[in-house]
């Protein structure tokens, strides 16, 4: 939330600008530049990230036999694709798969609902309030992802109404990710501890009618759910790729930010193959929490820099800098 009201701020003032503009008017041509590059850098090796645990998340549970490869370059020419066809062309698909994602995780939790014993969630703050306030850090990192955000004020029709956006989708899908998380433990328990996807596991002890193996529904949330954001992360490190040098055209930078997307998935975690899955996840885990104050600096720290320098100098982005 404190994000979402900062880049909604830095969108009042610098409506027509992406933050790859705004920080040359705020930091100068050099400084500004350099600030550009690290932004870029977190959207694209985020996106790396998530490419590769897209890709193993169907490997190694639907498609065990396929390399992790076959997919990973299936999945990034989609995105490129996709991105060359501009922005309106992504929302407009977001616009189908997002309330078919809902109605899915909806149904998800209804198939669930019987299963629920709510004895487990005792006893409560058994190790006071500490440890809570720990877990809130890395959770803030998920969620502070709508630095995004920073990239996409400009397209909207309305920028003003950027806070609000934000703080929307952080309380819509805050709340689905509470009932996910609730019906993870008080189902599963401590078995917990010893699981990589809680919610697969979920799904897996329904049986509806003698029907089972309801694997599809996850299946079907993951991919619709994680195309449109690997796509959406990699039109950011696009643009902001283009805008960094000044480009005219952003198609072929797509194609080429996607080769190299492509290489960054596959080097980052070149050891986990060997190694199985199981390491795999505790190796993105130990770098997701020791990464976690530094994407927590790029997404809260250097957009808050931005705006109170917005704000000590008093410059304003100009309307016809769209």
């Amino acid at each position: 939330m404190v994000t979402g009201e900062i880049i909604g701020r830095l969108a009042e003032r610098f409506p027509n600008q992406t933050v790859i503009s705004y920080s040359r008017t705020l930091l100068g041509k050099y400084l500004g530049w350099v600030v550009g590059l690290v932004f870029a850098v977190s959207f694209f090796y985020l996106n790396a990230t998530v490419l590769r645990q897209f890709s193993e998340f169907i490997t190694t549970n639907f498609l065990p036999w396929t390399p992790v490869a076959v997919f990973m370059v299936m999945t990034t020419v989609t995105i490129v694709y996709i991105t060359r066809h501009g922005l309106e062309v992504l929302s407009r698909v977001n616009d189908m798969v997002l309330p078919l994602v809902l109605v899915l995780i909806i149904l998800l939790l209804l198939l669930i609902a019987g299963m629920v014993k709510l004895e487990k969630l005792s006893p409560v703050l058994v190790e006071g309030v500490v440890p809570v306030a720990r877990g809130v850090i890395p959770a803030a990192a998920i969620f502070a992802e709508t630095f995004i955000m920073l990239m996409l004020t400009p397209f909207l029709v309305r920028p003003a109404e950027t806070r609000a956006v934000i703080a929307k989708a952080v309380l819509t899908m805050g709340f689905f990710l509470l009932l996910m998380v609730l019906a993870s433990i008080t189902i599963l328990g401590g078995l917990l501890e010893y699981m990589n996807f809680p919610c697969l596991e979920l799904i897996r002890l329904v049986v509806i009618g003698g029907i089972e193996n309801l694997d599809l529904l996850v299946l079907c949330i993951w991919i619709l759910g994680g195309i449109i954001k690997i796509v959406v992360l990699h039109y950011c490190s696009t643009l902001a790729t283009t805008q960094l040098f000044k480009l005219k055209n952003y198609g072929p930078v797509a194609i080429i930010n996607g080769l190299v997307l492509l290489l960054v998935a596959t080097w980052s975690f070149e050891n986990v193959v060997d190694v199985g899955w199981e390491d795999a996840v505790e190796l993105a885990h130990l770098v997701a929490v020791q990464g976690v104050p530094v994407f927590l600096s790029v997404q809260v720290g250097l957009p808050l820099l931005l705006l109170i320098i917005a704000l000590i100098t008093g410059k304003r982005g100009k309307k016809d800098d769209r």
